[in-house]
């Protein structure tokens, strides 16, 4: 069983998820078990995200526990009408490199690996070395640990480059001088 040192969770998914009440369950049982501690990253988009931000919101939980990062499309696709769609994929790293969650739960009923926003996120918290739990349901106890072998390996190529290139200077992208997660 993995066990979640320390409690920083980011929550992502279908912006059409059907099931808020999953989130909240998987968040629930979460916060009985770090208490105080839990702190609960999203990037307040329709779906998932939002169930996760609502909850997040009736538990009280301040911005030093509920970190957020939004994206306004509409002034993206205003300021850089034919790059607005690097939003997505650059507020991903933003989170990841800010944040450091220490677990990523992906909620998509039916994730494709070879695209969309929550396929993205998935690839770049792999690639930071953090584990994700895809819920792919209504039932918050069905899941399954992602694995970079699952996704298009072009598309983990492109996404460790764009993903590498957002890093500081420094040792390698694991932190060890390395090019894989330990």
């Amino acid at each position: 069983m993995f066990e979640l040192t320390e409690p920083r969770v980011l929550v992502c998914g279908s912006r059409r998820w059907l099931w808020p009440s999953t989130v909240e369950a998987v968040l629930d049982r979460l916060a009985a078990r770090h208490i105080d501690r839990l702190v609960v990253i999203e990037g307040a988009a329709a779906g998932a995200d939002w169930a996760a931000h609502l909850w997040c919101r009736a538990h009280g939980l301040g911005a030093d526990r509920h970190r957020c990062y939004p994206v306004d499309w509409e002034a993206e696709r205003r300021t850089r009408p034919n790059q607005w769609r690097q939003a997505g994929p650059q507020r991903n790293t933003r989170i990841l490199l800010q944040e450091h969650p220490r677990l990523i739960i992906a909620f998509h009923e039916r994730l494709n690996p070879a695209a969309g926003g929550t396929s993205d996120m998935c690839v770049r918290g792999l690639l930071s070395a953090a584990p994700v739990w895809l819920v792919p349901g209504r039932d918050p106890q069905v899941g399954r640990w992602l694995r970079l072998a699952e996704f298009p390996q072009p598309r983990v190529a492109r996404i460790r480059r764009e993903f590498e290139a957002a890093l500081p200077p420094g040792p390698g992208l694991f932190g060890d001088g390395s090019d894989e997660p330990t």
